[in-house]
């Protein structure tokens, strides 16, 4: 097992798994900080975000959400998503890469 300490953010570590790389880590976003900074984010891996702190809008699949400290969200792979930070925000996340 590796430990990522919160210390060093931005913190993002991979592990491989036997469909690909694991991949975790821990971001922060100032209040307005749109994600991404233009149209959608996709990519070929399931997502899921921990939300540690901070409160953030966002839109997944055509579906809306303000998720909270304390939420767990999951994208799956390929599905168009988008998020506005309402507070500062900080976020672990796993992708995990479809078998």
């Amino acid at each position: 097992m590796k430990l990522i300490s919160p210390a060093g953010l931005p913190a993002k570590a991979e592990f491989a798994i036997p469909h690909g790389a694991l991949i975790t880590g821990i971001l922060e976003f100032a209040a307005g900080t749109r994600l991404p900074l233009e149209g959608v984010s996709t990519h070929e891996q399931d997502e899921i975000s921990f939300i540690l702190s901070g409160r953030l809008a966002a839109v997944s699949g055509g579906e809306a959400a303000t998720l909270n400290a304390g939420d767990i969200s999951f994208i799956p792979a390929h599905e168009t998503h988008w998020a506005l930070v309402l507070e500062d925000t900080r976020i672990a996340y796993v992708l995990i890469p479809r078998a």
